[in-house]
């Protein structure tokens, strides 16, 4: 998702630690209820297999040696486990500096941490292989599904998290009086 710049999210969050960690931790919490639209979109269009032969081998051939156990089409490239993919899809609160921006900022990003879903949404960035040809031509370039489904739901999520901004800082206030 392109970087967008939510005004009081980094102080409400470090003024919630200050205060009441215990808040904090809700909040963050909230933060990543705000984008689960998102995580749940990229969920569902995930698909069981985007190549025919993606798939684990038997593991009976592995055993025997016929295939490399850890090894799909392409050498080195994951297998494809429809369940695992969809499970490697996640979102995170933290904060961590940003390009062009002074400082550390806080971040709330989805990130595909399974090593398939990663060659499915990023190959071909780089290379063109005969894999990257066959999942471009099927499925489109790279980032070819999380990035469309973030730009499709951004508005949206960010007038969530722009809501929960102002629920900290009423919390906030409430805390001061």
């Amino acid at each position: 998702m392109a970087t967008q710049k939510i005004r009081g999210l980094d102080d409400a969050l470090k003024t919630l630690g200050k205060m009441n960690p215990v808040l904090r931790r809700e909040a963050v919490k909230n933060l990543k209820n705000d984008v689960k639209p998102i995580v749940s979109a990229i969920k569902a269009k995930l698909p069981k297999t985007p190549l025919s032969n993606w798939v684990p081998p038997k593991q009976s051939s592995a055993r025997r040696g016929t295939v490399q156990a850890g090894r799909s089409g392409a050498e080195g490239t994951p297998y494809w486990q429809a369940g695992k993919v969809k499970s490697g899809v996640r979102s995170s609160v933290k904060k961590q500096s940003v390009r062009n921006m002074k400082g550390k900022q806080i971040l709330v990003s989805i990130r595909q941490s399974n090593g398939a879903g990663e060659a499915f949404e990023k190959a071909g960035k780089k290379t063109n292989s005969v894999f990257t040809r066959n999942l471009t031509n099927k499925w489109g370039g790279p980032m070819r599904l999380m990035w469309p489904i973030a730009e499709k739901h951004t508005p949206a999520v960010l007038r969530s998290i722009d809501q929960s901004v102002q629920d900290m800082e009423k919390q906030i206030n409430r805390m001061l009086r």
